[in-house]
């Protein structure tokens, strides 16, 4: 008998694009970065999972700013497109992205550089909070409607 109701994934992501930064008030120049994003999903251990319908998803909602200078898309022609500021963008549309799914999407782990990540969490948010107690209460009941049935079997 399977101990956990719920499995958990890591997929990696990535956006090429341009952006540059304003500090005190100076524009430093466009340059180019490849940025990771690490998504961690949560999906019903009885669920059937495609990797790649997450990875579509996320890659599509990413396809406006691929190969582009950021500064040019909304909302960054007026937020400084900083890792904080685009995730802190993105992160609620990737949460969406996974729940249409079927995913839970624990947190986001963004980085410009090998050695410099921005983490963005769900945990402790109302709205991840319920889906978490809607997935678990999913899964608990396909565990509880399995072993109902194997014990209907060996009869």
């Amino acid at each position: 008998m399977r101990n956990d109701a719920l499995r958990e994934y890591k997929f990696k992501l990535y956006l090429n694009a341009n952006h540059f930064v304003i500090f005190n008030g100076e524009k430093g120049e466009s340059h180019p970065h490849t940025w990771e994003f690490v998504i961690e999903v949560l999906v019903d251990k009885d669920k059937f999972i495609k990797f790649l319908d997450f990875e579509k998803a996320i890659d599509e909602y990413l396809e406006p700013y691929q190969d582009k200078l950021i500064n040019d898309i909304e909302p960054f022609d007026h937020v400084i497109p900083t890792l904080e500021n685009m995730m802190d963008y993105f992160a609620p549309h990737f949460y969406e992205e996974v729940k249409k799914i079927g995913g839970l999407l624990i947190k986001i782990e963004a980085s410009e550089t090998p050695s410099r990540t921005y983490i963005y969490s769900f945990r402790g948010r109302d709205e991840y909070l319920n889906d978490l107690q809607e997935h678990t209460r999913n899964a608990l009941g396909n565990i509880i409607h399995s072993i109902v049935e194997e014990s209907i079997n060996e009869e």
